[in-house]
């Protein structure tokens, strides 16, 4: 018998600091029991036109919504799976995904997987409901609605929806002792977006910008 096949795994929750879910922050939750529950949500956005003289409008897409999921949880800690006792500690663990960090200045960014399962996003609501005390008053049972919406650094955005028509990019003619992080600056206000003009562009050297040179300008939201 393989034992190591017969493993039960378990929704994992990691916590990071940063949107290119690079650094760690330490914080990892495991939950008892797995999802009784998982659903997920895409959204486009669509801009209507209608012509004069015609019987339908036209729908032209303008964009996408971040994904986003819902995984409904039960906690047990009645004894019927593992060991009694209470869940609060759980609980509050769990919750403090959802907390300002001050060196952050945000909560947490966090990747939650489970099998097939992965995604990467904030935790934007967590609904807790109770449903089972000890008689100290101590939570032995509570269900949990956690909401996440997916995040992806600017950088992953430009490289993975880099359109195959031109006309929804800008263009930018470089000039002698044009820099990308002074382009970033002028077009969206942050001279870090340097990173997505250069995935966008695909420079392998971001400093070896050619006079003449034509650059695309990804559709990012400027800085104001």
């Amino acid at each position: 018998m393989n034992l190591t096949a017969m493993q039960l795994t378990k929704l994992t929750i990691d916590a990071y600091t940063d949107i290119k879910f690079e650094q760690p922050a330490g914080s990892r939750w495991q939950a008892l029991l797995n999802p009784t529950e998982l659903s997920f949500s895409r959204k486009n956005r669509y801009q209507q036109t209608q012509s004069a003289g015609t019987s339908a409008p036209q729908q032209s897409f303008s964009g996408g919504e971040p994904d986003q999921v819902q995984i409904d949880l039960l906690l047990d800690g009645t004894g019927v799976v593992g060991e009694p006792g209470g869940i609060g500690d759980l609980l509050d663990n769990l919750l403090a995904l959802t907390k300002f960090q001050g060196d952050t200045h945000q909560p947490y960014y966090v990747h939650a997987y489970w099998g097939r399962f992965s995604f990467r996003g904030i935790l934007t609501q967590a609904d807790v409901t109770y449903k089972l005390f000890d008689r100290a008053g101590e939570p032995l049972r509570a269900t949990v609605k956690l909401s996440l919406k997916e995040a992806r650094s600017p950088e992953e955005v430009a490289a993975e929806d880099r359109p195959a028509s031109p006309d929804l990019y800008q263009t930018w003619l470089v000039r002698d002792g044009d820099a990308l992080d002074a382009i970033a600056a002028k077009v969206y206000g942050n001279p870090a977006y340097w990173r997505p003009l250069a995935a966008a562009n695909r420079l392998a050297n971001p400093r070896g910008l050619r006079t003449g040179q034509l650059l695309l300008l990804p559709p990012l939201e400027p800085v104001r």
